[in-house]
This record gives C-alpha cells, structure tokens and sequence, in this order.
C-alpha cells in the first residue's frame, strides 16, 4: 500500500513538473517579452494593434518590428510577433514570424475576430496607391496561426486599376479588373492548395503562395 501511494505520488509530482515546463514564461511587458524572443537583436515597434485572437477573453498584442543597429551588410530585418494576453497586464509570446515582408510606405494592422490582417502599403503617393494582405487565422488545434488568404491591389485613381486575390482554404486564385466604374471578376482558377503555412517562423521571401510559377 505504501509503495502504491510513493508511486501515485511521484508520477503526481511528474505530472506538476512536465506542466510548468510546459507553461510559457510570462513578461510584465511586451517590451520585455519582445526583448527575451530576440536576445541577440534590437527591435522596435513599427505598428501594432489588439485582438482576442485565441479566445480566452484577454486582449492580445500583434507588432510589426523592425530592427536597429543590425549589421550594415544586411538588409534590415521585419518580423511580424502576437503576443498572447495575460490575467493581470502580462504577456506570453503566442507566435513570430522569421523573415516578414517588407513594406516600402507603412503597414496597417487589423484584427477581425480569431483572424490578423497585415496590409504592407508599398505605394500610397496622390492618385497612386500599392498594397498587399495576409489574412492570418488563429488555429486552437494548432497553436498558432495559419495564412488563409492574400490580396493585391494597385491602382492608379481614374486610369488603372488591378487586383488579385489567393484563398488558401479553397485553393482558389481570382483577378479583377474595372470596367465603366464597376470591380467585376476577370479571371479565376483552382491551384493545388499547399499546406498552410504557420505564422511561427514564417518567411515571407520563401512560402508557397500555391499560384506563382
């Protein structure tokens, strides 16, 4: 009876050890949190917005970073962090990207239910604008986010106008094109949906997007 006891006992106490391994390290800041995901590099916020993205009621943190003081024979760095909310004001990193897209204007962050939308504006001059969304969506079973979706849109106010969408979920690729004032569909094809990539480690000059050559 005493050995059943020392053996439920130990394997209780395995259990408590295993799950606070398992618990990720709470920051009193997302300054701090930013800071311990990247030790080795200075990153600062470029734009960043709130949503309760993993549904557990606390408002989480997205941020477009870039780097400073990096090495001047490489380009600048972009990452793309959501930050998971906590009970008190802390912060647990929920996801990072590896290598983000570069915008050559500014970008806009937005949160729509369990789905980040990250707009990079590359062209936002009078009557010319440039921009392209990833749509991210926060995946429970996975754990992370997963990209469902892309658009491109350029425009030219009267002249030109283009845009392309990709929607990873239905492995389908649609452009559109204006005629007369009216946006109407010019082209639309299925493509092999690839696996979907994740949010974590995400490079943004590698993924399939499962429509380019």
């Amino acid at each position: 009876m005493h050995i059943t006891h020392r053996i439920s006992t130990t394997v209780a106490l395995l259990a408590m050890a295993a799950a606070a391994v398992a618990q990720p390290q709470e920051f009193a800041t997302a300054k701090a949190a930013v800071a311990a995901l990247f030790p080795n590099q200075t990153f600062v916020e470029w734009t960043s917005t709130a949503g309760n993205w993993n549904g557990d009621g606390v408002q989480d943190l997205a941020l477009i970073l870039n780097e400073v003081d990096g090495p001047v024979d490489r380009p600048m760095e972009i990452r793309l962090v959501v930050l998971a909310g906590k009970a008190g004001g802390a912060y647990t990193p929920l996801s990072a990207s590896s290598s983000y897209c570069m915008a050559q204007k500014f970008y806009n962050l937005e949160a729509k239910g369990t789905s980040l939308w990250v707009t990079a504006v590359d062209k936002a001059e009078g009557d010319v604008s440039a921009t392209t969304t990833l749509q991210f969506r926060f995946s429970p079973r996975r754990g992370d986010f997963e990209l469902i979706g892309k658009e491109n849109v350029w425009e030219v106010q009267g002249k030109e106008y283009g845009r392309s969408s990709v929607n990873y979920l239905t492995g389908k690729f649609i452009t559109y094109e204006r005629v007369k004032g009216r946006v109407k569909v010019s082209k639309e094809k299925r493509f092999v949906v690839p696996s979907l990539a994740l949010l974590n480690g995400f490079n943004c000059n590698t993924y399939d997007d499962g429509v380019s050559p």
